[in-house]
């Protein structure tokens, strides 16, 4: 697996680029789907977080792409520093497709990131996992993550 780090400037406007960063988007718009069955991600959200993505400054974006030996993405991690509170990165999305898992991908995209933050100065890192992706809770718990909050809602 080769992990490659994504740079965007006002210059990235290629094809392959906007090309890999739908890709991007679409993963991290699905990932509901795995505790809401009946989710759909539609093309307003995929194309808002690509905006989204495009609208960080580069230097506060960590967006790495896992490549398998033919270029073709596997996976990603996407994490940005936040202004508040200071010193800190939140994930906003980590996805391995389906024939990839298991295999230490996510391991080593958070290694990076971490590799990353140390380079940046970043004190803490951040991120919300759903309650039943377990296989995530354990891999953070593993990597010195320490379980936080839980946000529950009730529809009426």
């Amino acid at each position: 697996m080769n992990y490659r780090k994504i740079e965007l400037n006002d210059s990235s406007n290629d094809k392959e680029l906007e090309l890999l960063l739908t890709q991007i988007a679409k993963w991290h718009n699905i990932t509901p789907k795995l505790w809401m069955p009946d989710y759909r991600a539609s093309t307003v959200d995929i194309e808002k977080t690509v905006q989204r993505i495009r609208n960080t400054k580069n230097e506060d974006l960590f967006l790495v792409v896992a490549e398998d030996d033919e270029g073709q993405a596997q996976g990603f991690i996407w994490a940005y520093k936040q202004e508040k509170p200071q010193y800190s990165v939140m994930i906003l999305s980590l996805y391995i497709t389906e024939g990839y898992r298991g295999r230490g991908i996510a391991t080593n995209l958070k290694v990076l990131l971490e590799q990353w933050c140390r380079l940046e100065g970043i004190k803490t890192i951040h991120t919300t996992i759903h309650y039943s992706n377990h296989n995530m809770m354990a891999l953070n718990q593993k990597l010195g993550y320490t379980p936080g909050m839980v946000y529950m809602t009730k529809d009426l």
